[in-house]
């Protein structure tokens, strides 16, 4: 009977750690719950079956996490969380020749403090001055600082 307890506890450990790298992907309730209930298989099979199921019971818990743990690190699991969009502009001293404070322009992207803007037919990435500023609202340059771009709604 020790022998199933212990299964039972290595298979609730590694059901609950595949739901939390899976589906709740953090450190929450069912990590530290997958976590304890690995611990206390261990010790089960220690102090209940014997010294050797104990050491074969720490050894798979241990591969299980380290395989776990790869596939947290290499498999697409967390993909579905990851910004996909990419922004491949980038301010270039010709363009920041061509752009002046003052000068107007729209946002391509939304601007959650840093997007692209195409200002005077060039598309360049900006920098939020005051807050968050959706796409396709008219923008102004008011400010030039280290190749960064801070702009402004346009005030109406």
């Amino acid at each position: 009977m020790e022998i199933v307890i212990t299964v039972v506890l290595v298979l609730l450990a590694t059901v609950l750690l595949v739901v939390e790298v899976a589906l709740i992907p953090g450190f929450g309730v069912a990590g530290l719950l997958g976590i304890a209930a690995m611990l206390a298989s261990v010790f089960y099979a220690f102090f209940f079956v014997g010294n050797v199921a104990g050491w074969i019971t720490m050894a798979l818990s241990g591969l299980i996490c380290v395989s776990l743990f790869l596939w947290a690190l290499y498999g697409k699991s967390l993909d579905r969380l990851a910004l996909k969009k990419n922004i491949d502009s980038n301010v270039k001293g010709e363009e920041l020749e061509k752009i002046k404070v003052g000068d107007r322009g729209v946002a391509k992207t939304r601007l959650a403090l840093i997007g692209e803007a195409c200002i005077n037919g060039e598309n360049v990435e900006v920098k939020s001055e005051m807050g968050f500023i959706n796409e396709g609202v008219e923008i102004v340059v008011v400010r030039i600082s280290g190749g960064t771009l801070y702009v402004e709604k346009v005030k109406k």
